[in-house]
């Protein structure tokens, strides 16, 4: 009988699982005892960070909020000041929100006091709890609610209230706080006597370890002398022959077919060194077979190695099935050819009914701006009624939601910058909503006061968006800017919703804030619109705009203009004629917007008097 290599692997593994099992039995041991010296010790850590521990914290936390409690009440009740207020509202929030959090706190930890002695602290620790509520409610009741804020009491309030603090709520605290340092005491020393039993748990269980980290090592030792010897024993007639198939192995792996064969050897490995040689016939014929049906040449000759062999039969039904797949392949580009014809003259079909369609839509926003234009005062209607003045209006879509309106009257002057929610189509059907509603509260119902016309601006839009249904609320409205000028007593008159006045005098500029709520976004007669009076003084020169302007991004960097900017620029430009001052504001955002998109419709409005 050979001595084979599972024999051989056999007896190396038979020492080594003996010696292991020996080493297992003394390290279960060791590992008995020190599991439940750990069990305690963790038990006991446990005890100390999650309930000692927290319990310590909390009560001390109790302390210093009831401290703090009774250094506030005393505080309100003797010393009328101004500080009350940000001493009450501290007090408030100890007395509803921080002792509550600290008794809630100490309510769920004392579930996990074991001992049998914290059955007294659990009742002081209720007792406490109903004494603070009582105490808080007499505060309220006695004092908070007799001395409500900062002001002046008569002496019967404040004599009620010191007595009832004197009486009551002091000495009720400091036996509070009294039975929260004595519940505090007993915690402690608890905490102690938890931390002691947890040092000796840890001391004796790190023992343990100590003797089973030495034990390990030992073994582990032994374990690598005895394995060593037989690794050398086994490589000696199991390892070199091994490592040849290996070889062999890793060149298959690569791709690559080694040019030599084995020499068997007269054992199991042997027998796998012949079998190795067979594999490598067989893949160069294959490899061959291979490269054959790669050409095409389906016809070359091949012959299973057996009727076991998988790959060879596998190679046989492919070579069928690549002669196939090129003939449908063949017929199936002809007809691929042919529908991507049919598809190119559909989408050249399709393109020519888009570009009719884009035609007829924006041959119809074209009309609408026409219908937009109307609806704006021409430049000839403006001159004559205020000759130094201006309108640059640029629009980001064909139509605008912004839009500028003037209007005279017998005694005044009306004009007015409206920047309507959106821009293009939507904003254009606000614009229109806002012109016709201006007309009709200055034209037919007299209205000359900028704020009253805001506010029936208000009104009106608000009816006409549906405003007071609940169901189908439009979200829409317009920032608006109105000025009223009599040339009588060059008086000007200025309301604004979010939209502000610029009036530059001697070398500075000036601006009239608006009021911060839209055209539209509140109900009627809920809020009113404030009505600002100027007397203009010769060479003053006023703008009103929309934020179009300030918002254009541009520059080197991508950002916006910003109002900054703006007003830096209607500066460095009051002086000089009202025609080049629209051509100087035009010019300049167009070059800061260089290759950027126009963010917004931009309108600007300028008067010098």
């Amino acid at each position: 009988m050979k001595f084979t290599v599972g024999r051989k692997i056999g007896l190396g593994f038979l020492t080594i699982g003996l010696f292991l099992i020996v080493t297992f039995g003394i390290t279960l041991s060791v590992l008995n005892g020190a599991e439940k010296t750990l069990k305690t010790s963790i038990n006991n850590n446990k005890e100390y960070t999650e309930v000692g521990q927290p319990t310590v914290d909390e009560l001390i936390d109790l302390k210093f909020n009831l401290s703090n409690s009774l250094k506030y009440i005393q505080h309100i009740t003797y010393q009328e000041t101004k500080s009350d207020a940000i001493e009450r509202t501290n007090l408030d929030k100890i007395l509803n929100e921080s002792i509550p959090k600290n008794l809630t706190h100490l309510n769920q930890l004392q579930v996990e006091w074991s001992s049998k002695k914290n059955k007294k602290n659990r009742e002081l620790l209720n007792k406490l709890t109903k004494q603070i509520q009582q105490t808080t409610s007499k505060y309220y009741e006695k004092i908070g609610n007799v001395l409500k804020g900062f002001g002046y009491y008569d002496g019967f309030e404040v004599f009620e209230a010191t007595t009832n603090y004197e009486l009551e709520i002091e000495p009720s605290l400091q036996l509070i706080i009294q039975d929260v340092e004595r519940l505090l005491s007993i915690k402690n020393e608890d905490l102690a006597i938890q931390k002691e039993q947890g040092s000796a748990s840890f001391e004796e269980t790190n023992h343990k370890f100590t003797l089973l980290f030495w034990g390990m090592l030992i073994a582990g030792l032994l374990l690598l002398i005895g394995t060593i010897i037989i690794a050398t024993f086994t490589a000696l007639s199991i390892t070199k022959p091994v490592q040849e198939l290996k070889k062999f192995l890793i060149s298959l792996g690569k791709g690559v077919i080694p040019e030599a064969h084995i020499k068997p050897s007269n054992d199991e490995i042997g027998e796998m060194a012949v079998a190795m040689n067979k594999l490598v016939d067989g893949l160069e014929q294959t490899t061959t077979f291979a490269n054959e049906v790669g050409k095409s040449n389906f016809n070359y000759p091949y012959q299973p190695l057996s009727e076991h062999d998988t790959l060879g039969h596998a190679l046989l039904v492919m070579k069928d099935e690549l002669a196939e797949s090129e003939r449908v392949l063949e017929q199936k580009v002809v007809e691929r050819t042919q529908e991507v014809v049919r598809q190119k003259e559909e989408i050249e079909h399709q393109s020519e009914k888009m570009e009719e369609l884009y035609t007829d839509i924006t041959a119809s926003i074209r009309y609408a701006k026409r219908l937009q234009d109307s609806i704006l005062p021409q430049q000839q209607y403006i001159k004559s009624l205020l000759p130094e003045s201006f309108v640059l209006f640029k629009p980001k879509d064909i139509v605008s939601g912004d839009f500028y309106w003037f209007q005279d009257t017998p005694t005044k002057v009306l004009f007015s910058a409206v920047d309507c929610t959106g821009h293009g189509v939507p904003g254009a059907f606000m614009s229109l909503i806002g012109a016709n509603a201006l007309s009709r509260i200055v034209v037919e119902n007299g209205v000359e006061k900028p704020s009253i016309i805001l506010d029936e601006l208000n009104r009106l839009s608000s009816s006409a968006l549906n405003k007071s249904t609940g169901g189908n609320e439009v979200r829409d409205g317009m920032d608006a800017a109105i000025c009223s000028f009599d040339k009588s007593t060059n008086k000007l008159e200025y309301a604004g919703a979010n939209n502000p006045l610029y009036l530059i005098r001697n070398n500075e500029i000036i601006q009239i804030k608006a009021d911060k709520f839209a055209i539209a976004s509140f109900n009627p007669d809920s809020e009113n619109y404030t009505n600002h009076e100027i007397q203009i003084e010769k060479g003053d020169v006023v703008y009103l705009f929309s934020d179009g302007y300030a918002d254009q991004f541009g520059g080197e960097r991508g950002k916006k203009f910003m109002y900054r900017k703006f007003r830096e620029l209607l500066l460095e430009i009051k002086d000089k004629p009202i025609i080049e001052q629209k051509s100087i504001l035009n010019s300049t955002i167009e070059n800061w917007r260089g290759i950027h998109e126009q963010v917004d419709d931009i309108l600007i409005i300028g008067v010098k008097f």
